[in-house]
């Protein structure tokens, strides 16, 4: 054991032996690269950086599920549209790295001229400018709900305007491509109204011309109300197929409200047929059986049922589309500028301690690693003169 820490000690005593009598090029080698990484530091441009943070707003939906929420007398109302969530930030992030953006905000501040201030080769492209922008820019989700916006140059006002006008651009982009929920639902229903307000007029034609022709003015009490709870009924079924039909668009087979939505359309069906044919409910028994009217009756009660029943859509389409105009309005935006980017004051690029600390390092490995490698070769040298002097000696 001693005769290995001796032999241990003596080979540490020869490496630094190695370092001592070599000294002067690791020094030479340090002293260079230093010298020459604090020049080079110096002489490169600073690069300063300017952030923008902004923040995704979860809307609760607006007046408009609020309203479709408190129409208990209509139930099947709730829910027929999709929630007005907010947009993610994964979605922000997403559109923030387009190349839609990238050249938005190029030609708003006029960023070729700026990028490509040096004499080209060639006139420089919208493309180029997207590119160099692209370099110089960093979006990033911190995970918490926050979206940073950081962009580099070496202008610091520049800087701050280009990290300022990405969420100028966002918003612009946001609004004009209808990202907002409020406004897909002002969309739906205003088709769903204009088709259901065309089909109400032909009910209400057929209606009117099936009892000027058959001479019928009205019907009894027990009819009327057997036509009312058929036309309920209708309407609810036909407000549950539509509200299933836009679930759809968001939504896989499997989604459990896609589900719960099947099951209650069964359900409904199920009940308009025992209303439609007595059975065995005793709820239906309360009305006659439409297949028990007269011919010119049943007749009748049809068109009545399916005027009532588009005319009671038609009521429920229109106070929801007055409400989604409403919310279009106000829901315009779907994040908030928490910080706006200001010029910053120092500069963030080139680190000019670190790059000498670092050079400095790389440095002093680099002649230890060179003065052992010289050492090894003098060895090799001196090996091979004294085998050369042992031959002469033995001749």
């Amino acid at each position: 054991m001693e005769i290995d820490e001796r032999e241990d000690e003596i080979n540490l005593l020869d490496y630094w032996r190695v370092i001592i009598k070599r000294w002067r090029i690791i020094a030479l080698i340090f002293f260079a690269s230093v010298l020459t990484s604090a020049i080079v530091s110096l002489l490169m441009t600073p690069i300063y950086q300017a952030k923008a943070t902004i923040m995704p707003i979860e809307s609760s939906g607006g007046r408009l599920s609020s309203a479709l929420r408190s129409l208990e007398s209509l139930p099947f109302v709730g829910g027929m549209l999709p929630g007005a969530g907010g947009a993610s930030a994964s979605k922000l992030v997403a559109v923030l790295k387009s190349r839609t953006m990238a050249e938005d905000v190029i030609q708003a501040l006029d960023l070729i001229k700026i990028l490509f201030e040096e004499p080209q080769d060639e006139p420089p492209t919208l493309q180029d400018a997207v590119r160099s922008l692209s370099e110089m820019t960093k979006i990033a989700d911190d995970k918490k709900g926050l979206i940073s916006i950081s962009v580099e140059y070496k202008d610091p006002g520049i800087a701050a305007d280009i990290a300022n006008q990405f969420t100028v651009a966002l918003k612009k982009f946001l609004n004009e491509n209808a990202l907002s929920m409020a406004k897909r639902n002002r969309i739906f229903i205003e088709d769903q109204l204009k088709k259901v307000k065309e089909e109400l007029g032909e009910a209400e034609e057929a209606l009117k011309g099936f009892q000027i022709n058959k001479k019928i003015v009205a019907m009894d009490a027990q009819t009327e109300a057997s036509i009312t709870a058929l036309a309920s009924l209708k309407a609810q079924l036909t407000a549950k197929q539509v509200q299933l039909g836009v679930i759809r668009q968001y939504a896989t087979l499997s989604n459990p409200d896609v589900l719960r939505l099947k099951d209650e359309l069964r359900e409904l069906k199920k009940q308009l047929t025992k209303l439609e044919s007595k059975g065995s409910n005793p709820e239906a028994d309360a009305f006659p059986s439409l297949s028990e009217a007269p011919e010119l009756g049943l007749q009748y009660i049809r068109l009545k049922r399916d005027a009532v029943t588009r005319q009671k859509v038609y009521e429920l389409l229109t106070q929801q589309y007055e409400i989604a105009k409403i919310d279009e309005a106000k829901e315009d935006i779907t994040f908030q500028v928490i910080d706006k980017a200001i010029p910053p004051e120092k500069r963030i690029k080139p680190k000019r301690k670190l790059n000498v600390m670092l050079a400095g390092v790389v440095a002093l490995f680099a002649g230890i690693f060179l003065v052992f490698f010289l050492e090894y070769l003098g060895n090799i040298k001196k090996s091979e003169e004294e085998i050369e002097q042992g031959d002469k000696t033995i001749n």
